[in-house]
């Protein structure tokens, strides 16, 4: 009987279950828990075109819940909500299936854990609601599940429609350059180039793709009002403020834990001082996949509010796959040595 109960419990239909579940209920705290912070970004403004440059590139989410919204009973609101479900299914998804392509073993529900600093930095720490943020974690994690696994014409399909959504998609190209890269130092450069020519025709490839999509939303709202990059906070005022534990934005409460600055130290729920413990485990592709977390951070201190949790986006994957693989590795090491 308990033999049934765990096949059935581990079966593929019970899996699809519990995702969808888990996406319903993660769906409803998203949206009790956050609200829209600034008007000239409203998801209605994006979708009527109305909304600042900055936000009206990313457009794919609001204009497709506003399709929905026309062609069938659900309001615009419930639209944004099944937009936004079906996202956080398809990245516990495809996350799982990027834990299995690192371990090689079945991973069960570990694609779960990557709610925690999903839920931390989108929920709890700043509350602000933008409808492409759970929608690029997925995209994120689909196209990096397809291009590893040679799917390069589903790839390159749903690589174009994310580029729609954010901008961001051009870390796809920089995560699979990092995974899949065949350099040998001890070979001149000529030949390090013959050893990589077919991953570097993809990656030329992409970044033609995503370049020219840039360009093309940009001439596309040109008449948008505002520019196409905010003006930031300064980071360097925020570490003052955080120090001295005073109100600086976003965290403007300093009454409240969540609206202490200092707060910003629990970025991604602290998942990450779980790394240096994890290290022995954690596997080797892994590792090279951290050096993804400077990239992504060099053009962040450029363009965004980096005291703002929600704009580490890829770095929740990138994180998440990290630890959630070194788990994975420890337990195994465990059960053997049983």
């Amino acid at each position: 009987m308990l033999k049934k109960i765990n096949q059935f419990i581990f079966s593929p239909f019970a899996h699809i279950g519990v995702l969808a579940v888990i996406s319903l209920v993660f769906t409803k705290y998203y949206f009790l828990l956050t609200n829209e912070y600034y008007p000239p970004a409203f998801s209605e403004k994006i979708a009527n075109f109305e909304a600042d440059k900055v936000f009206q590139k990313r457009f794919l989410i609001p204009v497709t819940a506003d399709f929905i919204s026309q062609t069938t009973h659900l309001s615009f609101d419930k639209s944004l909500k099944f937009l936004i479900a079906l996202s956080t299914f398809g990245l516990l998804f495809y996350f799982k299936k990027i834990l299995e392509f690192f371990t090689s073993v079945y991973t069960h529900y570990w694609c779960i854990l990557i709610l925690i600093p999903v839920s931390w930095n989108y929920m709890f720490i700043n509350s602000i609601f933008h409808a492409y943020d759970i929608p690029t974690l997925f995209f994120f994690c689909a196209c990096l599940h397809l291009f590893l696994n040679k799917k390069y014409i589903f790839f390159y399909f749903i690589f174009v429609i994310a580029t729609l959504n954010r901008e961001s998609t051009c870390f796809i190209t920089v995560s699979i350059a990092l995974l899949l890269s065949n350099l040998n130092y001890d070979c001149n450069l000529k030949e390090n180039f013959k050893r990589n020519s077919s991953l570097a025709r993809h990656l030329l490839t992409q970044s033609s793709f995503w370049l020219l999509i840039v360009l093309l939303i940009r001439w596309f709202i040109e008449d948008s009002p505002g520019y196409s990059y905010e003006t930031t906070y300064s980071m360097k005022v925020f570490v003052v403020n955080m120090w001295n534990g005073t109100s600086s934005w976003p965290f403007l409460n300093t009454e409240t834990f969540l609206g202490n600055p200092r707060c910003f130290l629990t970025l991604f729920g602290c998942v990450w001082v779980l790394i240096p413990f994890l290290w022995n485990f954690i596997p080797g592709l892994c590792k090279i996949l951290l050096l993804f977390i400077p990239i992504y951070l060099l053009p962040a201190f450029l363009y965004a509010n980096l005291m703002e949790s929600r704009v580490y986006h890829e770095l929740n994957v990138v994180i998440s796959i990290v630890i959630i693989t070194g788990l994975i590795r420890l337990k195994e090491s465990m059960i053997m040595r049983i």
